[in-house]
């Protein structure tokens, strides 16, 4: 058992046998007893976890170059996209968790209407916090922030490099026969026109450029230019070239665009049904993210897989706690550590070890008023004493 359970389980014992002639502070489990008459006190909630996932995906689109037939023949490239696609694949899962109330443990504290002492600390949803004590803000719970919805706002490939405009001059030579009396001449005449250049040959205009832009860089790099440069020149010019070499070449190759599409899950622990897998969504290569499965999509799946030590725990302390019938004090739970495995497929992809409050084991303390401070978090105790007042009213 861990050591920090069984110190509560001591402060709860001592508690029981010291406070039996204080002021009675309990409450009722309303769902199991709800409250039928009229009485003074509090509703509070303990808190249940939530699991977040966070699924990033990559959508690569690849689209061939204009020139992509020429590749070869040019400049002798092979490996050269060819037909457009789109690939998706998963590249990141993240795993968290977050606290809200839980609607199974909502309790009520009811205590004398004459009794101005009772102060009490809740959070906005209803989360316990403190009970006669001050309650630590700055440890209060740090919750994922809204859910929300990203998509794919990168620009698609686009090729928008060429060296010269489209047209090309065209001189036609167009010969002409007069004939004059019994002499027959022949008439030359040069008939200008701007025509669109064929692809072939754009596509050797540019090819003949990446072929200059990398004699200009081997000048660079041997020594053959006509003014020393610095070495920071010579790196910063020797990029930019490189650059744009790689901005031409992408006419041939064809380019590869990614971009990133993030989605959030969140997934509820039962009790009732610990280490069953349950489905998030479908993942496919061609697809990504689907909310039902197609031909070639597999399933992603969460698992939250219950630690033994939960069932040992409720055990020693029905054990060592006495059965208290009637009036309870404050409820508390001891949670328990889980793993949580999410896998696409039968193959795991993440996997992450977090406290699953739902797990854990709940009990109360004495129906004594007490100073109590709970883990937010969790609905664990922090802090239990004995009220100050309670002591100044036995003097």
């Amino acid at each position: 058992m861990n050591p920090k359970h069984i110190l509560i389980i001591l402060a709860v014992m001592l508690l029981a046998g010291s406070c039996g002639s204080k002021k009675s502070l309990y409450e009722i489990n309303v769902q199991r007893a709800p409250v039928t008459t009229p009485m003074h006190g509090y509703y509070y909630f303990l808190p249940r976890t939530v699991i977040s996932v966070d699924i990033a995906v990559t959508r690569t689109t690849q689209q061939p170059g204009p020139f992509a037939q020429y590749a070869e023949s040019l400049l002798g490239l092979q490996q050269v996209i060819k037909t457009p696609s789109v690939h998706y694949a998963i590249t990141e899962i993240s795993i968290n968790s977050y606290a809200e109330p839980d609607p199974e443990h909502l309790y009520f504290i009811e205590f004398d209407s004459q009794n101005s002492s009772l102060f009490i600390t809740l959070s906005e949803t209803g989360l316990i916090q403190s009970v006669n004590r001050p309650f630590d803000s700055g440890e209060f719970m740090k919750n994922l922030g809204e859910s929300k919805e990203y998509g794919h706002f990168g620009t698609d490939a686009t090729f928008n490099y060429f060296i010269d405009i489209n047209l090309q001059e065209r001189i036609d030579t167009i010969m002409e026969r007069v004939r004059l009396d019994t002499i027959t001449v022949e008439r030359a005449t040069l008939r200008r026109s701007w025509v669109e250049k064929s692809a072939d040959v754009r596509a050797k205009e540019v090819a003949d450029y990446i072929l200059k832009i990398r004699d200009e860089k081997f000048k660079l790099i041997s020594g053959f230019a006509e003014v020393t440069y610095s070495r920071e020149t010579i790196e910063y010019m020797y990029n930019e070239l490189s650059r744009k070499e790689n901005d031409y070449l992408a006419l041939f190759t064809g380019i590869s665009s990614p971009g990133t599409i993030r989605y959030r899950y969140t997934f509820t622990p039962e009790r009732s049904r610990p280490d069953a897998p349950a489905l998030l969504c479908y993942f496919s290569t061609r697809e990504g993210i689907l909310n039902q499965g197609v031909p070639g999509s597999v399933p992603v799946s969460i698992q939250v897989r219950q630690s033994p030590a939960a069932p040992m725990v409720a055990n020693k302390m029905q054990q060592v706690q006495p059965a208290r019938p009637g009036k309870k004090g404050l409820f508390y739970r001891i949670p328990e550590y889980s793993n949580v495995v999410i896998s696409v497929g039968e193959v795991p992809r993440a996997e992450a070890r977090i406290l699953v409050n739902q797990y854990g084991h709940v009990s109360s303390l004495p129906p004594h008023e007490l100073e109590v401070e709970y883990y937010p978090n969790t609905g664990s105790l922090k802090h239990v004493g004995i009220t100050r007042q309670e002591d100044d009213d036995d003097d």
